[in-house]
């Protein structure tokens, strides 16, 4: 396991932080190959693979990846790479020869290739601003449970931040130092006891939790995930497999579902609407231009347009694609926008979501 990954995730959460996490490399993918065939194979062979990875990331959804859709995407792959590098790895790859030279090629494509062919298979499209999750993972060997931590780390761990990183979903362990181990315990992960996950969760501001449990008894691999979302919904999966990593790949391909279903729209002519957004505290030019360029980058918005400007209250009219409570679940990723909903007597209460300048994004 690549322990880069658990360093970077470590050196995360020696900081606070700062909700949303925007997902780097969305639309790129590195592929290991060994350097046995033709340069040309390889590439064919690598755009192949990034393109999959890729299409994973963007639409989370790994299981769509799959089937006539991902052979035709293989087909295509070629025609969406941007720019692409190949370097020689300093250590050999397993082939069918044994041991051999492996090549590191690095592929970038298209956003809009990519984006097209998933709209066009009524696919979703996952913008880069995504959710923060933190992850409390408890592990049972043969009876015996121990709780994963940043200062207690485990292979379980390691493996489901890098199969986390994967499907592009930003997931953050718990210090689990002296307040983490007062104010939860084994039993509480492993018993999924909502209100103690939640309550220990507090100092770490995420958007949402997640509880893991693995088991390995006699050689046999199950385990069961929850997600605690912000909303206060949950989403809970029973998860089995051969190995350690065959539970561990589940419970991030589930976890990468639950938030594409909430985050990310199919983006075709038939879903788009429009509505009406005020925000107020809007205290000067420069924060008027901060909060549309915020709404612009939402993945779901086509286009945001300024209505009209009333003293320190601002209102824009959003176009997106899909229905407007995925909007409103990705404005609540971030702190620059609080909802201040209007009073049911207020004139314009049916006719615009209201909002606060919040100060932070």
């Amino acid at each position: 396991m690549n322990s880069r990954i658990f360093l970077l995730l470590i050196s995360v959460f020696c900081t606070s932080l700062a909700n949303a996490v925007p997902v780097q490399g969305l639309y790129s993918a590195e592929i290991n190959l060994p350097a046995t065939q033709s340069e040309a194979k390889m590439l064919n062979d690598a755009f192949s693979l990034a393109a999959e990875d890729v299409l994973i990331k963007v639409s989370g959804d790994k299981n769509a990846i799959s089937g006539a859709l991902l052979a035709q995407a293989k087909k295509s792959a070629s025609t969406w790479v941007a720019q692409h590098s190949v370097a020689s790895l300093s250590e050999l790859l397993p082939s069918e020869d044994g041991l051999v030279p492996g090549k590191k090629v690095k592929v970038a494509f298209y956003q809009e290739s990519i984006d097209r062919f998933l709209s066009q298979n009524n696919l979703s499209v996952w913008g880069d601003n995504r959710p923060s999750v933190l992850v409390w993972l408890v592990s049972e060997t043969n009876g015996v449970r121990t709780l994963s931590g940043s200062r207690a780390p485990s292979d379980a761990l390691n493996q489901f931040a890098h199969s986390a990183s994967v499907m592009g979903v930003p997931v953050y362990a718990p210090l689990f130092d002296e307040v983490d181990q007062k104010n939860l315990s084994v039993s509480d992960v492993w018993g999924f006891f909502e209100d103690s996950i939640l309550s220990a969760s507090k100092r770490y501001q995420t958007d949402s939790v997640v509880a893991l449990r693995v088991s390995n008894y006699a050689g046999q691999m199950d385990g069961n995930l929850l997600v605690l979302l912000k909303n206060g919904e949950t989403e809970r999966f029973s998860l089995h497999g051969d190995s350690l990593e065959g539970v561990i790949d589940q419970a991030s391909v589930y976890l990468a579902k639950v938030f594409s279903s909430r985050y990310a729209s199919v983006r075709n002519g038939g879903s788009a609407s429009r509505l009406n957004i005020q925000v107020v505290g809007v205290t000067n030019y420069a924060i008027m231009s901060k909060v549309q360029s915020y709404l612009e980058s939402i993945g779901l918005v086509r286009d945001v347009m300024l209505v009209q400007v009333d003293g320190e209250k601002v209102e824009f009219s959003v176009e997106i694609d899909g229905d407007k409570q995925k909007l409103f679940n990705s404005i609540s990723l971030s702190r620059l926008l609080i909802d201040a909903p209007l009073n049911a007597l207020d004139p314009d209460a049916n006719r615009v979501v209201s909002y606060q300048y919040g100060g932070v994004k």
